[in-house]
C-alpha cells in the first residue's frame, strides 16, 4: 500500500482471479514455498525475522502459467497463532496443505486440515516440502501417511506434489497442478453486494487509514461508499489497491487494500467488515447448524463457552444446543450462538468453533439465521428453523413475512435473507403471482394472513361502531385509525382501508365510514328529537338559548341528536356556546345579501340593528360569516364575501 499512486498491474483487469491459502504445521516451509513461487517474503514483522517463524498473515501475488492472477495468503503454523491463521483462510478458493517431507503429518497439519474442511474450501493440493532432505523410501512412507490422513476427507483424491524451496525442484509441477485445480473452481460473485472481511489495518501517510482483506463478493471502486460493520459507520473509499498497485476497480477473488475516508485507524480493526450499504446487519444471536469434529474426545455439552471465528473475526460467546442434551463426536445439531460482541454474518456462511480453554478447534458449521431471536432449548419452532435451513428462498421469505407485523421493504428482506436485492425481489414477485404474499405498498411486502387480519380488524371496528351508534352515519376515519393503533400497523391501515373501499365493503361519506349494506336510516326517535331541537331554536329567533340549556332537556340522547344534526347539516355550531339551525343561518345570509345590495360595508353596530341582537350574539355570528365567506373583515367593518350568494348545502335523512 505505500505505493498508492503507482499504476495498475495487468492483473487489475484479469478475467481469472483466485485466492490461495497455505496451511500446515510450523516450520514445514510454507513461507519458503511462497517466496520461491513469487519472490515475495511474506514474513514482514521484525519479530518474524528475528524468530524465524510466521506469526501473522502474509500476502503475495502470483500469475500462474495459465494466466490466473492469484493472491496467496500465507498463514502461521504455530498452534498459538491459529486464530491468525483463521483470519486468512475464510475466503480462499484453493488450499496448499504444506507437509514437510522430513517430519510428515504433525498436530497443526491435522488442525489446519480440519479448519479448511469446516470452511468447505473445495479444492486442495498437498505440497511435500523439503524434498531435498529425504530419501525416496522415506518420501513414500510420508506419502502413505498423507493418503491415510486425507482418506476420510473431501480431499482424498487431492494431488500430492513434491517440492523443494531450496533447489526449486517441483516448482513447475506445482504451478501446473495449481492451474488444474483452479480450473475446477467457480469464480466468486462479482455482481453481488460488496463483502470484505478486514484482516489488517494500518496508516499510510497522505492517505490515512488503510484496511485490507480478501474481497469475498462484489466490486469496489474509488469513491464508493461502504458500510463498516458492526460499528454501523459509513466510509468512503479514497483509493483501491491490489498487491501494492492502484487500480480503478477490485473484484471478488482479489486481495484488496482500501484507503478509507471517514474513519480513524482506531475505529476499524481486524474482524470488522466492509460491506455494501444496508446489505448486512450485525447481531449477537445466530441460528446455526453445528458440527462436532469426529476426533473430539467426548460428547459436547449443551451450553459451552466458545470462540467463534467468521471471516477475520474471533468473538467469545456461548454455543447453545437447541436439540438434545449433548452432541456426540462427528454428529451435528441445530444450535444458537449467543455472542458477547455482534457478528456480521450471512446465511450459509461457514464458521469455525474453538474451545474457550484450552484453545483447540472443536467444530464448525453454517449460519442459518444471521439475525436471530433468542430461542429456548427444545422449544416449538425448531421445525421452522430446520425448514429455513434447507428451504428455498421463497420458503424462507414466507417464514420471515409471517413474523412481520407491518409491510417490509425489499431491501430489508434481502438484508435479513443474506441475498441480493435483485434476487429477493424476483422471488417476491413469484410469490405475488402465486398469491402467497401481498404487496400493499410499492416495494413492500406482507404475509396474506397479516393482510387479512388487518382488513378484518377494520371491518369489525366499523361494524361495531355502527351497531353501537345507530344514529350516526359511521365512524370518523381518523378515529377508526386511532382506535386500531395497537392492532393494525400504521403503514398498513391506509392500503387495507382503501382495498376495502374499492371492493365496496365499506361506504365513506365525507370523513365518516360505515359498513356496506342497506341504505342508512337514522332511528325515528332520534329524528323526532332533532325536529324538536330545531323547533326550540327557531322559536327564539337568532337569540337562541345556550347549548348547555337546550341540550339539558334531551338527557342522555343529547350527544346522538346533536351528532345527527351536524351530519345532516340541519344544525350548525357557530361557537362553543351557540348552535343554530341551517334555516336560521340561511335567513341570516339572505338578510346580509339584501343589506350589501344597498351598503358597501357593515360594522357591528349596523349588524346589531339589522338582526336586533345584542353583542353576545352579534360577535359570534359575524365571525361565523367571516369563516364561511359571506363577509370579509376589513378593520372594524365587513365587506361582502365571495360566498355570500351561495346557498347553505344541507342533507336530509
Amino acid at each position: 500500500m505505500p505505493e498508492m499512486s503507482s499504476p495498475g498491474p495487468p492483473h487489475a483487469t484479469a478475467t481469472r482471479l483466485a485466492v490461495i491459502g497455505t496451511a500446515g504445521h510450523i516450520d514445514h516451509g510454507k513461507t519458503a514455498m511462497v517466496r520461491r513461487l513469487t519472490g515475495v517474503d511474506t514474513d514482514r514483522l521484525p519479530e518474524e525475522k528475528q524468530r524465524g517463524i510466521s506469526i501473522d498473515l502474509g500476502f503475495a501475488p502470483l500469475t500462474t502459467p495459465a494466466g490466473v492472477h492469484v493472491g496467496i495468503v500465507d498463514v502461521p503454523g504455530h498452534e498459538r497463532f491459529v486464530k491468525n491463521m483463521l483470519a486468512g483462510v475464510g475466503g480462499i478458493d484453493l488450499v496448499l496443505l504444506v507437509i514437510a517431507a522430513d517430519e510428515s503429518v504433525m498436530p497443526q497439519t491435522r488442525e489446519h486440515l480440519a479448519i479448511v474442511q469446516l470452511l468447505e474450501v473445495t479444492r486442495a493440493v498437498v505440497v511435500l516440502t523439503k524434498r531435498d532432505l529425504v530419501e525416496r523410501e522415506w518420501l513414500e512412507l510420508v506419502t502413505r501417511d498423507v493418503r491415510e490422513l486425507l482418506a476420510s476427507t473431501p480431499y482424498a483424491a487431492a494431488p500430492i506434489v513434491e517440492f523443494s524451496a531450496l533447489t526449486g525442484a517441483g516448482q513447475e509441477a506445482l504451478l501446473a497442478t495449481i492451474d488444474r485445480e483452479l480450473a475446477a473452481t467457480s469464480g466468486r460473485p462479482a455482481e453481488e453486494p460488496v463483502r470484505l472481511p478486514v484482516d489488517r489495518v494500518f496508516i499510510v501517510e497522505g492517505f490515512g487509514t488503510v484496511a485490507t482483506g480478501t474481497l469475498w463478493r462484489g466490486r469496489v471502486r474509488t469513491g464508493d461508499t461502504l458500510g463498516l460493520q458492526p460499528a454501523g459507520r459509513s466510509v468512503r473509499v479514497r483509493r483501491v489497491q491490489v498487491h501494492g498497485h492502484t487500480v480503478d476497480e477490485a473484484r471478488a477473488g482479489q486481495r484488496v487494500a482500501l484507503a478509507l475516508h471517514g474513519v480513524d485507524k482506531g475505529q476499524v480493526a481486524r474482524g470488522d467488515w466492509l460491506v455494501a450499504p444496508a446489505s448486512l446487519r450485525a447481531s449477537k444471536l445466530l441460528d446455526v447448524r453445528f458440527e462436532l469434529l469426529a476426533d473430539y474426545p467426548r460428547a459436547w455439552r449443551a451450553n459451552a463457552r466458545v470462540r467463534f471465528h467468521l471471516g477475520a473475526s474471533e468473538i467469545i460467546g456461548r454455543l447453545v444446543l437447541l436439540e438434545g442434551e449433548s452432541l456426540e463426536p462427528g454428529a451435528s445439531a441445530l444450535a444458537q450462538l449467543r455472542l458477547e460482541q455482534p457478528a456480521v454474518a450471512a446465511r450459509g456462511d461457514r464458521f469455525v468453533i474453538r474451545a474457550y480453554s484450552p484453545m483447540r478447534t472443536v467444530g464448525g458449521g453454517a449460519v442459518i439465521e444471521p439475525v436471530a431471536v433468542k430461542r429456548r432449548r427444545h422449544a416449538a419452532g425448531l421445525e421452522q428453523l430446520a425448514l429455513h435451513e434447507s428451504g428455498s428462498l421463497e420458503t424462507r421469505l414466507l417464514q420471515r413475512l409471517v413474523v412481520e407485523s407491518h409491510p417490509i421493504a425489499t431491501a430489508a428482506l434481502a438484508q435479513a435473507m443474506g441475498e441480493s436485492e435483485e434476487t429477493t425481489r424476483a422471488a417476491l414477485v413469484r410469490l405475488l403471482v402465486s398469491k402467497t404474499v401481498v404487496s400493499p405498498l410499492d416495494g413492500r411486502w406482507i404475509a396474506p394472513a397479516r393482510w387479512k387480519a388487518a382488513r378484518e380488524a377494520i371491518e369489525h371496528a366499523v361494524r361495531d361502531y355502527a351497531a353501537q351508534y345507530p344514529a350516526r352515519y359511521g365512524i370518523m376515519k381518523g378515529d377508526l385509525k386511532s382506535s386500531l393503533k395497537g392492532i393494525v400497523d400504521a403503514t398498513m391501515f391506509d392500503p387495507a382501508f382503501d382495498s376495502l373501499a374499492v371492493e365496496r365493503a365499506l361506504v365513506q361519506q365525507g370523513e365518516r365510514v360505515r359498513p356496506a349494506g342497506p341504505t342508512w336510516e337514522p332511528p325515528p326517535e332520534t329524528l323526532g328529537a332533532l325536529d324538536q331541537v330545531e323547533t326550540t331554536l327557531e322559536a327564539a329567533g337568532l337569540a337562541v338559548p345556550e347549548n348547555a340549556v337546550w341540550q339539558r332537556g334531551l338527557g342522555e340522547a343529547a350527544t346522538e341528536v346533536v351528532a345527527l344534526g351536524f351530519f345532516l347539516g340541519r344544525l350548525v355550531r357557530v361557537s362553543q356556546e351557540f348552535t343554530f339551525t341551517a334555516r336560521q343561518l340561511e335567513a341570516l345570509r339572505l338578510k346580509l345579501s339584501v343589506f350589501f345590495a344597498g351598503e358597501p360595508t357593515l360594522d357591528i353596530a349596523a349588524f346589531k340593528r339589522l338582526t336586533e341582537l345584542s353583542r353576545k350574539y352579534a360577535v359570534p355570528l359575524l365571525e361565523h360569516a367571516d369563516r364561511v365567506g359571506w363577509t370579509v373583515r376589513v378593520g372594524d367593518a365587513r365587506k361582502p364575501g365571495s360566498r355570500l350568494h351561495a346557498e347553505i348545502p344541507s342533507r336530509t335523512a
